[in-house]
């Protein structure tokens, strides 16, 4: 890698929780990838991959260059659990042309899932202390050693810049972000079928559950945001 990027450099936000961690790389010969933990089988890693994806592609393309020059996007899963109850250590996701399973259709994005409690015993030895290390924070070897160190750097730099926050903080934090982002999508939209104030305001009391001052808040704030 010869770029690594604190969090909030491209999504406003960093997570460190012992060895776990999100992270922005490009390596150099222009690949970028995204990094992720998921902790939880919430049945939606598909989902989930297709917006991490949809962030990194707004980094792979400069305006006005050809699509050919995409540059190629990479999104790790490092998954405690095994989506799909394989035992493989590792899953690829591909796009294949619909009636040809063995056509794979190549757009420059590569999806792959770590499996944490795949049988290590078939796995090499960096493999071995790679899942050790993200399982427990084992410390173990030569590579572990380097990817802790690693780690280590990052998080220090994104508490050095004052964004280090908890798991839970994040999580709120995304989602008012979305919830803000979708209130002014819709606010705006209303504004443009001509739609009045007072109008508006009653719609987001009605579908939305705000209180008369927070539809009042919300409406003034996104047509200021939209000026």
């Amino acid at each position: 890698m010869v770029k690594v990027n604190r969090e909030d450099d491209f999504k406003k936000n960093a997570i460190f929780h012992g060895p776990r961690f999100d992270v922005y790389a490009e390596d150099d010969q222009g690949i970028i990838y995204d990094f992720e933990m998921q902790n939880e089988d919430q049945h939606d890693l598909a989902e989930r991959i297709s917006i991490y994806q949809g962030n990194l592609s707004r980094q792979a393309l400069y305006a006005g260059q050809p699509f050919k020059k995409r540059k190629r996007t990479v999104v790790f899963f490092i998954c405690d659990h095994d989506p799909y109850g394989l035992g493989w250590p590792s899953y690829a996701l591909k796009v294949e042309l619909v009636g040809c399973p063995n056509f794979s259709v190549d757009n420059k994005e590569t999806n792959v899932i770590v499996n944490l409690k795949t049988d290590v015993s078939q796995l090499t030895q960096a493999q071995r202390e790679m899942v050790a290390y993200f399982n427990d924070g084992t410390v173990s070897g030569a590579f572990s050693q380097k990817l802790a160190a690693a780690v280590a750097e990052v998080k220090a730099d994104a508490i050095r810049g004052g964004i280090y926050m908890t798991i839970e903080e994040y999580a709120a934090l995304k989602s008012a972000y979305a919830q803000e982002s979708e209130r002014i999508k819709t606010i705006t939209g209303l504004a443009a079928l001509d739609m009045s104030r007072a109008q508006i305001i009653e719609f987001l009391k009605t579908n939305m559950d705000l209180s008369e001052e927070e539809a009042q808040a919300a409406y003034d704030n996104a047509m200021a945001a939209h000026a």
